[in-house]
């Protein structure tokens, strides 16, 4: 197994299967830094791109998806979340303070969760409804 894979806590082929299942055309896998992987999307229309790193005592993996010429849809972001998280694992996207906003690319949409799948935010259905 290539090293870069052993520390990534995703499945790439389980991640290109659920791409290609959902019409987005994914080239294979290919690293990306220390520990993550890049795939293209439609013939270098988009992107997606996975990466892990260690910390507050975690492991956390980042998934980002985007497009050359639009924002991904909804459907998109669950193909990713799906790909990459798979249906136990949870995965939040975030909306941080303004000074700690980070943006390097107009049409990417992020989701960010534990690697071992643990929930961060209470479960807010558990008094009913908020």
């Amino acid at each position: 197994m290539t090293t870069y894979l052993a520390h990534l806590n995703c499945n790439p082929l389980h991640l290109a299967r659920t791409l290609h299942r959902a019409g987005l055309n994914p080239s294979p896998p290919r690293a990306h830094g220390p520990a993550g992987i890049a795939v293209v999307l439609g013939n270098r229309a988009g992107s997606v791109i996975v990466t892990q790193a260690h910390t507050d005592g975690a492991d956390w993996l980042h998934a980002s998806i985007a497009w050359a010429d639009h924002i991904p849809t909804y459907d998109d972001l669950v193909t990713l979340k799906t790909g990459v998280f798979g249906d136990r694992r949870e995965a939040y996207q975030v909306f941080p303070a303004k000074q700690r906003h980070i943006s390097i690319h107009a049409h990417a949409l992020h989701l960010w969760g534990r690697a071992d799948g643990a929930p961060v935010l209470p479960d807010f259905g558990a008094a009913g409804t908020i």
